[in-house]
């Protein structure tokens, strides 16, 4: 009989660890207090039909999401309060994912989560250095400014893997050409 109750437990904490191992977890906080009781929207980026946006509200400051769909997705606040938190893109990849709304929204916890927060820093600052180029009549340096970043930004693709869901967003925004 324990031999029977011993293996009846240990297959019920096989499967229940085993059912959480490919579950993201999205751990929210929002830098404003005006968000207190405000809905925020998690919602697939390419597949933003109703049926797969999910929401929540934000109680002291904080919310979660939880789920098996593993894609690139926008975190973002009802319309009418956007302005008060910057959209996050996230990849829904299995773990803890660690996010921050407000005027410049963070993410990280995971691989692809942390090199998609590394991605957006290169961003920002490849837009800001475009923008200098631009204003001082620069256009051949802002082209060339241009090409390298489209170039890191497939680098960084290929290095996290065509089928990861990072790797993919980003090659579908930087195709590989053979130019």
């Amino acid at each position: 009989m324990k031999k029977i109750l011993f293996l009846t437990v240990a297959a019920a904490a096989f499967l229940l660890c085993s059912c959480g191992r490919d579950e993201y977890r999205i751990h929210g906080r929002v830098t404003s207090n005006e968000l207190e009781g405000v809905k925020i929207f998690l919602v697939p980026y390419g597949h933003e039909e109703r049926e797969n946006v999910d929401s929540v509200l934000i109680h002291n400051h904080e919310f979660e999401f939880r789920g098996r769909e593993h894609w690139m997705c926008t975190l973002r606040l009802i319309s009418h309060e956007r302005h008060k938190g910057q959209n996050l893109l996230v990849a829904t990849e299995p773990g803890d994912i660690y996010v921050t709304i407000g005027p410049d929204s963070r993410g990280g916890g995971t691989p692809q989560n942390d090199s998609l927060q590394v991605w957006k820093d290169l961003t920002i600052e490849h837009n800001r250095r475009l923008g200098q180029l631009y204003d001082a009549g620069l256009k051949e340096e802002a082209a060339e400014e241009h090409a390298a970043y489209r170039t890191r930004t497939q680098q960084m693709a290929l290095a996290l893997g065509e089928d990861s869901i990072l790797g993919a967003f980003l090659l579908q925004l930087y195709p590989l050409t053979n130019e």
